[in-house]
């Protein structure tokens, strides 16, 4: 009894805030529709918010038995996992180091963090661990296509919705995991501010600042207006862009900096992975007309050299580029570019360069769509997994849901508050265009079924995307011959669903 006393008290006097630069939001960040996740990253809790974490976590340490134990985490090096065990007077790797020092000082655990080369390194480790029976790791830290997925087709990791100590309905979790992520009513993968790529994976979109003074007609008033009333669309994307004359030479402005049609996919509230009457994932055998529809026009977007310049992987052509990032952004820093679709991380980095931007979301089919959707990068998108051969998996669900309320306290605050809605924005209008699109991220299951990889996106993704941004007038044959292949893909899956308890 007086262990519990002494860990709830101490839990409740420890301050240590890390202070916003940027204020708060004011957004409700749950929300009820279906396949969308919301992970609660438009708050920054404050002192009354922390100290409800505090006795929470407080709670679960004092009821847990878990002094002298180890908690391993297995995952490539990366911004989860603490640069040096002390701090550094870096925000990212400080806040990862509170969250764990919290965990050691409350829990009598030592946290040991197995880094890894890469994705293909993480999923090969576990992989071989639990199919041999050790028990060496108890959370896995990877990307959803990269990691989490072969892990889930090796039937290797636990569900997670069974365990009672991992409380999907607590603020630090994706609100609709169970929709999202569910498989026949089981889910395998977690998502919330525990994983900091749940900041930099969202799709957005930028304007060039430059480019806009160059045509009187296109104002930030006007385009943050638009957004903030919710009458961002497509037709509004288009009618800003015609105000930038077409550039067939090359040597003038362009409207669009990029392509990213799978974007445009996402936020007009498209799906391509649905849902039967038990829950099982299905893909419809013959292309949508709505997405027949949407692809014609994106390809006359962004097919059209005079409106986007492009570089076309499928047909080999190089992806060089001077600034380290996609080529297709080069346009964008070089300010000959007036849009750009990005990833907020690359709203992170592109804060380095001689370029000055504004934030949108990514437009709305029409006006009557009622929010906004924000596509999650497969590959950006991470997620945490238990395996099924943890030491104990009662100690392992309480210190992740540990672990996760306080990323909610430290790593939400460093990562959307301190890093995104502030060292990244050129103003203040772009901060409240970050709290629009993180109200609603989306992720569509397809990229997992469709077959991709370590370094590829899976067969079916890479023909819709090619379909809807250079030519889709193979598009009906390409969708049926993928959708089978990926439909079959989803019966071996299920299999192995079906065989997990």
């Amino acid at each position: 009894m007086t262990r519990k006393i002494i860990v709830i008290l101490l839990a409740l006097l420890m301050i240590l805030p890390i202070v916003s630069a940027c204020g708060k939001g004011g957004s409700d960040p749950k929300q009820e529709t279906k396949g969308t996740e919301t992970a609660g990253a438009t708050v920054t809790a404050d002192d009354g918010e922390n100290a409800e974490i505090d006795a929470y976590v407080a709670e679960l340490a004092a009821s847990s038995d878990t002094a002298g134990r180890s908690f391993t985490y297995v995952g490539r090096s990366s911004d989860n996992f603490p640069t040096k065990d002390q701090e550094t007077g870096d925000i990212k790797s400080d806040a990862v180091y509170y969250r764990q020092r919290d965990i050691v000082e409350l829990f009598g655990v030592s946290w040991e963090p197995v880094i890894t080369d890469n994705g293909d390194d993480t999923k090969e480790r576990v992989i071989n661990e639990v199919t041999a029976g050790g028990d060496s790791f108890d959370l896995v830290y990877g990307n959803i296509i990269t990691v989490s997925q072969h892990l889930l087709n090796a039937g290797v990791i636990l569900r997670v919705d069974t365990i009672d100590t991992i409380d999907l309905d607590r603020e630090w979790w994706v609100q609709s995991l169970r929709d999202t992520y569910s498989i026949k009513g089981k889910l395998f993968f977690l998502r919330g501010p525990i994983t900091v790529e749940s900041f930099v994976d969202t799709s957005c979109m930028l304007f060039n600042k430059t480019v806009a003074a160059m045509f009187p007609e296109i104002t930030d008033d006007e385009l943050y207006s638009l957004a903030k009333d919710g009458k961002w669309t497509l037709d509004e994307m288009e009618r800003i862009a015609a105000y930038v004359p077409e550039n067939p030479t090359g040597a003038g402005i362009y409207r669009y900096g990029n392509v990213d049609s799978v974007q445009l996919i996402f936020s007009t509230g498209q799906t391509i992975t649905k849902f039967d009457e038990d829950g099982a994932p299905t893909i419809e055998k013959t292309l949508p007309i709505e997405l027949q529809d949407l692809s014609q026009r994106t390809v006359s977007i962004f097919g059209d050299n005079s409106q986007t310049p492009y570089v076309n992987y499928k047909l080999g052509e190089e992806k060089e580029t001077k600034y380290k990032v996609d080529k297709d952004y080069d346009w964008f820093t070089d300010n000959k570019a007036l849009f750009s679709f990005a990833s907020t991380g690359s709203a992170i980095d592109l804060r380095k360069y001689d370029v000055v931007f504004g934030i949108l979301p990514c437009p709305k089919g029409s006006v009557t769509q009622q929010q906004y959707y924000s596509y999650a990068d497969p590959w950006g998108s991470g997620s945490i997994t238990i395996p099924k051969t943890t030491k104990s998996r009662e100690v392992t669900a309480t210190i992740t849901e540990a672990m996760a309320a306080l990323s909610q306290k430290y790593i939400k605050s460093a990562y959307y508050d301190m890093i995104l809605r502030g060292q990244s924005i050129f103003d203040m209008e772009s901060r409240d265009m970050l709290d629009i699109i993180f109200k609603t991220t989306v992720y569509d299951m397809v990229d997992i079924y469709s077959g991709g990889d370590m370094n590829q996106w899976g067969p079916f993704m890479s023909a819709i995307s090619y379909c809807t941004s250079y030519d889709n007038s193979s598009f009906a044959s390409e969708y049926s011959a993928n959708a089978r292949v990926t439909q079959f893909n989803i019966k071996q899956l299920l299999k192995v669903v079906d065989a997990q308890e």
